[in-house]
């Protein structure tokens, strides 16, 4: 491997785990199962530093790789093109259908999966306010804490309301004369609603990790007695929905109760972990201020990886472009510049004309003028 080191930028860990993000977790798991002893883990809670605007991101010199699948990707080829990088290729043995149906299922954990955490960190509002605020809050610098965990939750709303995982806030008191009885009727209305919303999102949890539990059976592992990218991937989110003291457990309960096999599964991918050497932390040069500053005037933004194909695209559009232009202006020069000209040369020769007439014709009237003056 180059000697520039492999840093992976991630969420900081809690509840024992390594990040408090699922997409995190999942990447620092899978490079101590690839790559052991030879990255390190930088936490990050500033997004903005990332490529997109997320995380985790993965660097090398001036290379940055941003979210999960690129990760894979790049250790995958790591593994294929060099062989003293050490780098293990976890969907090697997979055959052309089970890489189809690999790719199948993870489209369902990112899609799925992936919102019912997210409805337990953010769409729950108990959950938010008692769990996720404080931890994050407890993570950042001053004044990010005080309205970073917010502005992430806003991210995620449009996605969970859609999916039918954003919960309803919790109501405010409110004092009055009448508001006593008024607070009973909406008391009655709510619990009605909340106990509505609330089978409906277990109705959706069951059926969204009803799919992996039945695909995944009896086995181990999806393919066998190896793990693979999507063994990390779905263990990952599990782990986040087992693990944190969630103040609104109503997903938690679910899965324990009815889902030992996922639980299980999630076990076997954290004792695999635990077996290879652990990373090193790897810690930015640099104050806290640098993360108040936009990164588009940080310096310390890595630059994203640069696929020749792109470049060769760019270069073939440029090229278009300069070809049509020359053409038009060549168009113009040979074909339109001329007719203008010859057009305006017809109307200057038919201005001479019609000015001619009109000087004979005044003329004749001077000449008509002074002869009657002669006969008077």
């Amino acid at each position: 491997m180059s000697e520039a080191p492999y840093v992976l930028h991630i969420w900081p860990s809690k509840w024992n785990l390594q990040s408090l993000d699922p997409t995190c977790l999942a990447a620092v798991m899978y490079l101590q199962l690839t790559i052991p002893g030879k990255f390190k883990v930088a936490p990050c809670t500033n997004p903005d530093k990332s490529p997109n605007g997320q995380l985790p991101f993965l660097t090398h010199g001036h290379i940055a790789v941003s979210t999960f699948p690129s990760i894979v990707a790049f250790v995958t080829s790591l593994a294929k093109t060099s062989g003293a990088s050490g780098a293990i290729d976890l969907d090697a043995p997979l055959t052309s259908s089970q890489k189809a149906e690999k790719v199948a299922l993870y489209a369902h954990v990112e899609s799925c999966i992936s919102d019912l955490v997210s409805h337990m960190f953010y769409g729950n509002d108990t959950n938010f306010w008692g769990l996720t605020n404080p931890v994050l809050a407890s993570e950042m610098p001053i004044p990010q804490k005080y309205y970073v965990a917010s502005r992430i939750r806003e991210t995620y709303k449009p996605r969970l309301e859609a999916a039918g995982l954003w919960s309803l806030p919790n109501e405010e008191e409110k004092k009055g004369l009448f508001e006593k009885d008024k607070k009973k009727k909406r008391e009655y209305t709510m619990s009605f609603s909340r106990a509505f919303e609330r089978e409906k999102i277990l109705d959706k949890a069951k059926t969204m990790l009803g799919v992996h539990a039945s695909y995944l059976g009896g086995k181990q592992f999806f393919f066998g007695d190896r793990p693979t990218s999507l063994d990390v991937y779905l263990a990952a989110h599990i782990l986040l929905l087992a693990d944190p003291p969630f103040p609104d457990a109503i997903l938690q309960i679910q899965l324990l109760e009815y889902y030992q096999g996922l639980i299980d599964h999630a076990r076997r991918i954290q004792a695999q972990v635990a077996r290879v050497p652990p990373y090193e932390q790897f810690t930015a040069s640099g104050s806290l201020l640098s993360s108040l500053i936009p990164r588009s005037f940080s310096g310390s933004r890595a630059q994203p990886q640069v696929d020749p194909a792109d470049i060769q695209y760019k270069r073939k559009t440029l090229v278009y472009i300069l070809g049509t232009l020359a053409v038009t202006v060549a168009y113009l020069y040979t074909q339109v510049l001329p007719f203008i000209a010859s057009a305006g040369d017809s109307a200057e020769s038919e201005n001479d004309e019609d000015g001619g007439g009109d000087s004979e014709g005044g003329e004749g009237e001077l000449e008509g003028t002074f002869s009657d003056e002669d006969e008077d």
